[in-house]
């Protein structure tokens, strides 16, 4: 599976979430409109259409699963950042910055039932698909919630890091997978091979965000970075330095909550002359190896879902 593939699914997506939700108030459908317009990597999504074609089915009968899991991911977007406080989200203006909070509110549980919607129109297994994703559903609010009780905790390990990761970004992208697998009806067995495939991918996807956050720029992530710097989030990489070195990662974001460019290029010089750039950077390799391992001796044709696992590995942003 080459780029021209991949563009070809983000195209489909884009094109078909242009005009998801077009009559109702205009305070909804405005947002609404934004919020899916604003661009995204669109990798939930394409990793449903793999699936589900790996897996034997057509792209077509696979659209409707893929539009709601991105229905969905965004939903998640728009709340989390009323919760973080951020007012940035792929290089435009959080709802809640361009409206104001209720709006945000609002459009986020529209967006959630919306995907609900969408989920009614696949087939097969249409009630299984919903089970399933309820259960991402809560895993990601799970997730979500773990991650914010942890920015007053100083001692979270890295398992209790995992876990919560596992549940926010790990059960998303398996989600995805499931659905892609439901609607082409394959065996359980290789369906839950096919979920535990794609959340470990989410787990290496995560990880390497957090190394992201820190060596890549808002330009290039899209997003605003200085919340979680000055939030002190409990990331893979903030956790191994506040665990081995916590007086200089205390008094560097010290620096950066008032002068950010200073304080994150002393983040930087920290995590890299100790290593832990680079233990984050193993952790991701091995973890898609083995992503990469649950697909073996799998009665589906896997190449493009291990093309899928070294899109992840090489992103940049």
């Amino acid at each position: 599976m080459d780029n021209l593939k991949i563009n070809e699914y983000r195209d489909l997506i884009n094109n078909s979430l242009s005009d998801i939700y077009t009559s109702g108030p205009e305070s909804l459908t405005k947002p609404i409109d934004y919020v899916l317009k604003g661009g995204g990597k669109r990798l939930r999504p394409i990793l449903t259409l793999i699936t589900a074609e790996s897996c034997g089915a057509k792209v077509k009968a696979s659209l409707p699963a893929a539009l709601s899991v991105e229905i969905l991911h965004n939903f998640t977007l728009v709340h989390d950042d009323i919760m973080d406080e951020d007012d940035v989200r792929h290089n435009q203006p959080t709802v809640h910055e361009k409206w104001d909070v209720g709006v945000a509110i609002l459009t986020g549980d529209a967006m959630l039932s919306i995907a609900l919607k969408m989920l009614q129109k696949m087939n097969p297994n249409s009630l299984e698909a919903m089970a399933v994703f309820v259960e991402g559903l809560l895993a990601v609010c799970e997730g979500q919630a773990l991650d914010k009780e942890f920015e007053s905790d100083n001692f979270v390990t890295i398992d209790q890091y995992i876990k919560m990761i596992d549940l926010k970004t790990g059960y998303l992208l398996g989600l995805s997978a499931e659905l892609g697998a439901l609607v082409a009806d394959v065996d359980k067995q290789i369906r839950i091979a096919l979920r535990d495939f794609a959340r470990l991918i989410g787990r290496a996807f995560q990880v390497q965000d957090d190394m992201l956050e820190i060596f890549s720029d808002s330009q290039n992530m899209g997003k605003s970075l200085k919340s979680d710097i000055i939030l002190e989030k409990k990331t893979y990489l903030m956790i191994q330095a506040k665990s081995k070195f916590p007086k200089e990662i205390e008094s560097a974001i010290e620096i950066a909550k008032n002068d950010f460019t200073d304080g994150i290029q002393i983040i930087r010089k920290l995590m890299l002359e100790t290593g832990i750039k680079q233990d984050a950077e193993k952790f991701i390799e091995n973890t898609i190896n083995q992503a990469n391992s649950c697909l073996m001796n799998l009665a589906v044709d896997h190449r493009n879902l291990m093309c899928f696992s070294d899109l992840i590995m090489k992103r940049n942003n």
